[in-house]
C-alpha cells in the first residue's frame, strides 16, 4: 500500500470529504474530454456520484438536445466517480480500467443533464476479492436525469481494477 493510500485510509476515518476532493480534483486534472464538455463532479462519496453537465448548444444534436456522445461521457464519469469513492483508500495504487459499457435510452434529454452513479456490489466483497486476486472486476450503475427530471438513459460500466504497473 502506497503512502497516498495509507493518508487516505486516514483521512477518510475523520475528513472523508478531503479525500473526496482529492479524487475529483484529481479526475478532473487527467480527463480533458470531460472539462471539455464542461462536465462537473458535483459529489463523491462511498461508491456514489454526482455529475453534471451544462445545457450547450455545442453538445447538442440534430435535434437541438444533449448528444448521445456527451450524455456518455457524463455517464462515464460518474460511473468512474462512484468507483474511485468505492475503492478511495485504494484509489492511489490502482489502475482502474472502464472494460465494458452499455447505455439505455429512456426519453430525450432536455436542457442541462445530472447522472448519478453507484457501486450497486458489496465494496467490502469486491475489496476482499482484490485483495485476494489482485484485481477485480465489478459494475457500476448509473441514472442519467435532464433539467425536468426526468429518466432520460441507464447506463451500466464494468470496470476492471488491478495494482498500478511499475
Amino acid at each position: 500500500m502506497s503512502i497516498l493510500s495509507l493518508i487516505f485510509k486516514v483521512l477518510l476515518r475523520v475528513r472523508p470529504s478531503m479525500v473526496y476532493d482529492r479524487i475529483k480534483q484529481q479526475m478532473m486534472d487527467t480527463l480533458p474530454l470531460v472539462r471539455t464538455l464542461g462536465i462537473t463532479i458535483d459529489t463523491i462519496g462511498n461508491g456514489t456520484a454526482t455529475v453534471s453537465m451544462p445545457d450547450d448548444q455545442k453538445l447538442h444534436n440534430h435535434l437541438g438536445t444533449p448528444h448521445a456522445g456527451a450524455l456518455f461521457t457524463l455517464a462515464e464519469t460518474a460511473s468512474g466517480a462512484a468507483m474511485a469513492g468505492g475503492f478511495a483508500e485504494l484509489i492511489p495504487s490502482l489502475r482502474p480500467v472502464a472494460k465494458e459499457s452499455r447505455i439505455q435510452y429512456q426519453k430525450v434529454a432536455k436542457g442541462a443533464t445530472r447522472a448519478v452513479g453507484r457501486v450497486p456490489g458489496d465494496l467490502a466483497a469486491l475489496k476482499a476479492e482484490l485483495k485476494a486476486q489482485g484485481k477485480v472486476a465489478f459494475p457500476v450503475e448509473v441514472d442519467i436525469f435532464d433539467a425536468a427530471g426526468t429518466l432520460a438513459a441507464q447506463v451500466q460500466v464494468e470496470w476492471y481494477l488491478s495494482e498500478k504497473r511499475s
